[in-house]
């Protein structure tokens, strides 16, 4: 009889484990993105460099505009596809890590 090889305290698994597939993303609710061309657009305004939706405080959506740097900025629309602007700014959003 062969020894049996010393088991360890985190040996819990009697069996191999399960693969698990990764889930499929969730496809994001159509009031929740912008269409591609007025993301574009709002992209190319001077200073924007971010843009998505969110629910502000009291649940509703809200189209974001991140521009930098932060200041007035009276040049960015106050609604976009029916939705109400809230302009936040700061530092550049860049790629990278």
């Amino acid at each position: 009889m062969s020894p049996s090889p010393p088991s360890s305290p985190l040996d819990f698994l009697h069996t191999p484990p399960t693969p698990v597939a990764p889930a499929a993303p969730a496809p994001a609710a159509a009031a929740d993105a912008l269409p591609a061309a007025t993301v574009e657009r709002l992209m190319r305004l001077p200073g924007v460099d971010g843009v998505w939706v969110e629910l502000d405080a009291g649940g509703q959506r809200v189209v974001v505009l991140h521009h930098s740097p932060p200041g007035p900025a009276p040049h960015l629309p106050r609604v976009v596809a029916g939705l109400p602007v809230r302009v936040v700014g700061g530092e550049p959003i860049r790629a990278g890590g």
